[in-house]
């Protein structure tokens, strides 16, 4: 009788939030180390080595960049330690073309990211 008052609406309303902010939270100091890592492809699909990354934050205003990264052998690139809430990744290398700029808005600065798609240049000469 003494825990009665526990089973009413209001404790499992505000434990039901208190839970859902509890797990967001963990989820969050788990996944907030700033990386962002993908793939350069050429147009034929073939991962492309030596193309150069950019990363380019959004703020309300303007477009400031924030760092080149150059893909290995298998296409792939990492920035690491990105506090970063809307920034774009475009491609380029010379003789393969480039990948037109993809957005990305986050739900919290620094969430890591893994592209789905990878940056895909579109034949042509970067010039």
């Amino acid at each position: 009788m003494r825990w009665k008052w526990l089973n009413n609406r209001f404790v499992y309303t505000f434990g039901g939030i208190a839970l859902v902010a509890l797990v967001w939270n963990v989820y969050v100091a788990f996944h907030d180390d700033g990386l962002i890592e993908g793939q350069v492809v050429n147009a034929s699909g073939a991962p492309v080595e030596g193309a150069t990354v950019k990363l380019t934050e959004r703020t309300l205003l303007v477009a400031q960049p924030r760092g080149t990264a150059t893909t290995d052998a298998s296409g792939r690139f990492v920035f690491t330690g990105q506090e970063l809430h809307h920034f774009f990744l475009e491609a380029s290398k010379e003789g393969d073309g480039t990948a037109a700029p993809v957005e990305f808005r986050l739900y919290f600065k620094g969430e890591n990211v893994v592209l789905r798609k990878p940056l895909q240049l579109s034949d042509g000469d970067t010039s």
